[in-house]
């Protein structure tokens, strides 16, 4: 009698399945209206879990995006994009394969009537709007400067989540702009789970280009639902000369930014009710001293309402480019907060050095905290690369290892193969 394959021996010709329709698919579709871009990555680790050390995982992942359609006349498209993992030898992972399906859509443009239609799975960012749905989205450009988009279906976070019943999203966003002197939005989110109205929020964003080119932009959320803002964020860029200026502002109230409700998706809803804000404020500068220099300033100032005290950052990055694709960089940053994790010192040294066909990267990072964190004071993490182009540079081979220790891993080891393939 013949055993039967293993179940490691199943998932490995799985895999390889996946990396032979990848090659091959272009060769059966006819045309130049297909684009196909393919990431392998098969990586190794070790970990230590509270209940068992040295849990050693092999898991490989397939990430697979497809464009299909005519690019230079107005037509029917597709887009999808989808992820899958295998694990081939070991037990850390819960289930052997898993994987989600990101995006997958028709999308129709009638340039001629100004109009965007798309129906399948798709993500939504703007205004208020950052979801994935299942369902339809139209956008169009009316007269006098308008525009108006919808969206209406189920959010794709939440198929899992006690099943589909009840479940829906729908919004829009109406905006008016001048070209080359500001557009302003309104827009609105209304989202539940099992028939409970989780998400209700509506918001305000806008753009400005102000002489001297000169631009402020930022958006503010409001959460109807807990009758409170829940999110600002503005911006003002000012280029001086060759340093360009980039002061900021943002606050968050957890009570009306995190979602409380059980049958929400939101991963940190149990912030909700804590009665906490959080206030960021600070700038950015950044100073372009030629085409192969960039020096880089940053500096913030964190400020909690309750608990966790206030904190500021400081760093400054400098970067130098060697042949227009190799780069060479340093970081040096300081954190002074009232808590012992937000006091530390950072430095950082990253590079990729470009030789045709081959390139090299790394990046090393050191964090020196002021009192020990779980009995250590330091913190590293550390990557080299090799990789090499082939067939044209549409493949992309890369081995990396990487290292890190810190006060909550020990001695993480890991090694990643991966395989970045454009068809086009």
């Amino acid at each position: 009698m013949i055993a039967a394959p293993s179940r490691n021996f199943r998932a490995a010709c799985l895999l390889l399945c996946c990396c032979f329709l990848v090659l091959i698919l272009p060769s059966l579709v006819f045309g130049t209206q297909l684009r196909l871009t393919s990431d392998t990555i098969l990586q190794s680790f070790e970990r230590d879990l509270p209940d068992a050390r040295g849990q050693k995982a092999l898991p490989a992942y397939q990430y697979l995006q497809i464009d299909y359609g005519d690019r230079e006349e107005a037509a029917l498209s597709f887009h999808g994009y989808g992820w899958m993992r295998i694990n081939l030898g070991d037990d850390y992972f819960d289930d052997t394969t898993t994987g989600q399906l990101l995006y997958a859509y028709l999308e129709y443009d009638f340039p001629t009537l100004d109009f965007v239609g798309r129906l399948g799975r798709f993500y939504v960012f703007e205004g208020v709007a950052n979801v994935a749905v299942d369902g339809i989205y139209g956008r169009s450009q009316l007269p006098h400067g308008l525009t108006l988009s919808a969206y209406a279906g189920q959010p794709a976070a939440l198929s899992s989540t006690n099943g589909r019943s009840g479940d829906y999203v729908f919004g829009g966003r109406i905006s008016h702009h001048r070209i080359g002197r500001y557009e302003v939005g309104l827009s609105y989110k209304a989202l539940a789970n099992d028939g409970g109205n989780d998400e209700h929020f509506a918001g305000f964003d806008s753009f400005f280009f102000l002489p001297g080119r000169i631009s402020l932009q930022g958006s503010s959320v409001y959460n109807l639902k807990t009758d409170g803002w829940a999110e600002h964020f503005y911006e003002l860029r000012l280029p001086l000369g060759p340093v360009e200026f980039r002061p900021f502002y943002q606050r968050y109230r957890f009570d009306d930014f995190f979602i409380e409700s059980d049958s929400s998706a939101f991963p940190f809803r149990f912030l909700a009710g804590t009665g906490n804000t959080l206030e960021v404020m600070g700038a950015e500068a950044f100073l372009y001293v030629d085409e192969r220099f960039e020096l880089a300033g940053v500096y913030k100032h964190y400020e909690y309402g309750k608990r966790f005290g206030s904190a500021d950052y400081y760093s400054l990055i400098s970067t130098w480019k060697i042949k227009i694709l190799s780069q060479v960089g340093i970081e040096l940053g300081r954190m002074d907060g009232d808590q012992a994790r937000d006091r530390f010192t950072l430095a950082r040294g990253f590079f990729y050095w470009d030789m045709r066909p081959w390139f090299v990267t790394g990046d090393a990072i050191l964090v020196d905290y002021d009192r020990p964190i779980f009995g250590k004071d330091q913190a590293w993490f550390a990557s080299l690369g090799l990789g090499r182009g082939l067939m044209g540079e549409r493949l992309k081979v890369k081995f990396s290892f990487d290292y890190s220790d810190d006060p909550y891993l020990d001695n993480n080891f890991r090694t990643t193969l991966a395989a970045h393939y454009l068809y086009d």
